[in-house]
């Protein structure tokens, strides 16, 4: 089926964050978060952010936000909380014209691609996209790509809609993305000698998930580069305390080599 055409001109740069908080801005202002009016009106937004990569049917939208109501129902509650969205994103929008934000193709929705609309999801995406390109021949330009990437990343997907399904597929995405990145990362400061830096941001994949074996691994060598191998053991013997406890499993075989290691003094 065709796209309907927006027909009103783009009324300004909308820059979302997702990650840490739900919040956007328009033109640079920072619109308050009572700007929807209704719930309904800020999840479905959400809903659309969430498959920003394609439309979906109604009847799929309102069986995940209106999963208790009959389909008349949820019907008339889905097209109260479009015109409240499109309100809260155009409030100045003449009546019978078409949202500049979201856009529909038959009966299905999503947001309108040729809209100025700036997500801190995918600038996170993109970011570490380039920081994996160049890794191969830009150490320098990776690790400031991984830097600014990961910047980005304050917290979890959507932490409102932490009770919604259609929410938690993405969010533990990009959760593993944050922690895969910032391994990435340490490895790569590792490499360059800037150990302070690394074993931070090691520390910080550890405290989302104690059971990432990478960077315990990655600590345990920052800690024998700067001659530390009482403080690598230590770190070895909280990987295992971890994954006994979380998982109860033992280390990986890698793990246990590099321990070996550090005890010979060879780490």
């Amino acid at each position: 089926m065709a796209r309907e055409i927006v027909t009103e001109p783009p009324v300004g740069e909308l820059y979302v964050q997702t990650l840490g908080r739900f919040a956007i801005w328009q033109n640079g202002e920072r619109r308050p978060d009572n700007v929807w009016g209704r719930d309904k009106a800020r999840q479905l937004f959400q809903y659309l952010i969430t498959y920003r990569r394609r439309f979906t049917i109604k009847e799929r939208i309102m069986d995940d936000l209106w999963p208790a109501l009959d389909p008349d129902k949820a019907d008339r509650d889905f097209k109260v909380a479009l015109n409240a969205l499109n309100t809260a994103l155009q409030p100045d929008r003449p009546s019978r014209t078409l949202s500049v934000y979201v856009a529909r193709q038959g009966a299905s929705y999503g947001l309108n691609g040729e809209a100025p609309i700036r997500l801190d999801v995918t600038e996170f995406e993109d970011g570490l996209a380039a920081g994996s390109r160049a890794e191969g021949n830009d150490r320098p330009g990776a690790i400031a790509h991984y830097q600014e990437a990961l910047k980005l990343y304050q917290g979890e997907y959507l932490p409102d809609t932490i009770y919604e399904d259609w929410a938690s597929a993405e969010r533990e995405r990009l959760a593993a993305l944050y922690l895969s990145g910032a391994t990435r990362l340490a490895r790569l400061l590792l490499e360059e000698g800037s150990i302070v830096e690394m074993l931070m941001w090691c520390q910080r994949v550890i405290a989302l998930d104690p059971c990432w074996e990478e960077a315990y691994r990655l600590l345990m060598r920052g800690h024998m580069a700067n001659g530390n191998r009482p403080l690598a053991m230590r770190v070895y013997r909280q990987c295992r305390a971890a994954l006994a406890e979380e998982l109860g499993i033992e280390p990986m075989a890698e793990t246990i080599r590099l321990y070996e290691q550090v005890v010979a003094g060879e780490g």
